[in-house]
């Protein structure tokens, strides 16, 4: 966006409004070069002062920037077709949509994150009363909002307990990536990839095949024989499971949290 845009947005509108740069400076407790600079395009009003000029002419924020009102469909659309210009769900859409997603992830923070690269390495970590945002460069992101807690109950617990004692098991979490990572595997290429012995990867397929974690069949290329996937019921689940765990680790150091911790609305009656 060129930057032009605000400048001539507030002189066009002080002049409408029949004001001085003073009269105006004084309404929104600046100083009179302040509003100098703006017309000028030589500074912009910081995020403080956006509002305080909005409100005086009676305008929104997206009219300083765009001289008129940016509806959510405009954008929407927008960022819809800057990501579908990629093929579909190639490399390059994903890394798109990351990108605006970061975009969203500061505006959560109102810019307090905006001393960091919207894709640094490090988690940025925003949470409070109304949810939860989780952004890496590393190409993760996550937005849960306050109401997903509410659905949060005992039945999940148990279903969550059951799941993670699953994976738990010896070995079942290592087979379980493995999986992940190249599926309809067979058995001889497993064992290779985890370096278990023939007992012990039994042992952690039969886990997992129980719990309908993994999918065992026959395949079509006879020389592979057996081989094994994702069940996709449990695929989604399980990726971002681990992508998460992998997001913990790394940030163990400490997140850059801009908002604390807050409470979230879990029925456990």
């Amino acid at each position: 966006m060129n930057n032009n845009f605000i400048a001539n947005n507030i002189a066009e509108l002080r002049k409408q409004a029949g004001v001085t740069q003073e009269q105006l400076a004084v309404a929104i407790n600046v100083s009179s070069q302040a509003v100098s600079k703006w017309e000028t395009n030589t500074c912009q009003p910081d995020t403080m002062t956006l509002p305080l000029i909005a409100a005086y002419f009676h305008v929104s924020i997206d009219y300083l920037f765009y001289g008129k009102d940016i509806t959510y469909d405009d954008i929407y659309e927008k960022n819809t077709q800057k990501i579908s210009s990629y093929p579909q769900m190639s490399k390059e859409s994903y890394e798109e949509a990351l990108k605006i997603f970061a975009s969203a992830h500061h505006g959560i923070s109102h810019g307090n994150l905006r001393g960091k690269e919207l894709l640094n390495d490090i988690p940025s970590h925003i949470s409070d009363a109304n949810g939860i945002s989780l952004l890496c460069g590393k190409g993760y992101g996550a937005i849960l909002t306050r109401g997903f807690f509410a659905g949060i109950n005992n039945e999940t617990i148990t279903f969550s307990a059951a799941v993670l004692t699953a994976l738990a098991q010896k070995h079942c979490l290592l087979v379980i990536a493995a999986v992940i990572s190249m599926s309809d595997i067979s058995f001889g290429e497993l064992k290779e990839k985890v370096s278990l012995n023939d007992d012990d990867l039994r042992l952690a397929l039969d886990i997992l095949i129980k719990h309908n974690f993994l999918v065992e069949k026959e395949s079509k290329h006879k020389l592979l024989g057996t081989t094994y996937e994702v069940n996709s019921m449990y695929h989604t689940c399980l990726c971002v499971l681990l992508a998460t765990l992998h997001m913990q680790q790394i940030s163990l150091n400490g997140i850059s949290c801009c908002m604390g911790y807050g409470d979230y609305p879990i029925n456990l009656k």
